[in-house]
């Protein structure tokens, strides 16, 4: 028989969960909010502002998160009244896109994947022999997008707009919750760190992808379910998979 999940700790950012708290209490669930992570954007080098000036310039650009893209859209419209025309603006997936759709920008995202690996099948990808292209995306970001895209021949420049840093101290609530939602690794490093104790008594912890179970289970958590994506429709089909 599965079990009944009830109370569920949402761990996003501040200013990012509202949405996925409002899908739990639509599907029947009781969401408490509890930040694992406070994103805080950088001020951008002289470098950075030239890339940003010379948008035009590259054959594409990509936003490699929400974040990435609320600070990017912000950064560029200091430089830019009207956006460039002839410029790919990628978006990891549609809560990306939609942020720079709103924006008025033409974003494109993948049909499926939402992650860097997906982004890369992207037809505007493949041939990239003495094309530009920008990564816009958070401090210490991986690797294997810009690699990929070098292999390919593109010259490759980043721009870092925030810093993800552990919420200076994570209130477990009471009575405890009946499961645990995770969308980052750098989310699940801050929780491991402030909340271990509490974490190893969750009946169960959702992991957002691949990527983050593998490293909740390094971790020796057995107690571990995985989404098709950490997008909230996603993390909440894979809960409410669990509830019956």
């Amino acid at each position: 028989m599965k079990r009944v999940l009830k109370r569920v700790l949402v761990t996003r950012p501040a200013g990012q969960a509202q949405h996925m708290m409002t899908l739990l209490q639509q599907a029947g669930f009781a969401p408490v909010h509890q930040p694992a992570l406070i994103i805080r954007a950088l001020p951008l080098a002289p470098a950075d502002k030239r890339h940003l000036f010379d948008l035009d310039l590259f054959h594409a650009v990509f936003f490699v998160s929400p974040n990435a893209a609320r600070l990017g859209v912000a950064a560029m419209a200091d430089l830019w009244p009207q956006w460039p025309v002839g410029v790919h603006f990628l978006a990891v997936g549609e809560a990306t896109a939609g942020v720079l759709r709103e924006a008025g920008l033409e974003a494109e995202a993948p049909a499926a994947g939402f992650n860097s690996e997906a982004v890369l099948s992207l037809p505007c990808l493949q041939s990239l022999s003495e094309k530009r292209v920008l990564i816009l995306r958070g401090e210490g970001g991986r690797e294997l997008f810009a690699e990929t895209l070098a292999d390919r021949g593109a010259a490759v420049s980043t721009v870092a707009l925030y810093r993800r840093e552990c919420a200076d101290e994570v209130c477990w609530p009471e009575p405890p919750v009946d499961a645990v939602l995770v969308t980052s690794v750098e989310s699940w490093h801050c929780l491991q760190q402030q909340a271990a104790r509490h974490l190893k008594q969750a009946p169960v912890i959702v992991a957002g992808s691949a990527r983050i179970g593998d490293e909740i289970r390094a971790a020796g958590y057995d107690n571990l379910l995985v989404a098709a994506s950490p997008h909230d429709e996603d993390m909440l089909a894979c809960l409410i998979h669990k509830t019956g």
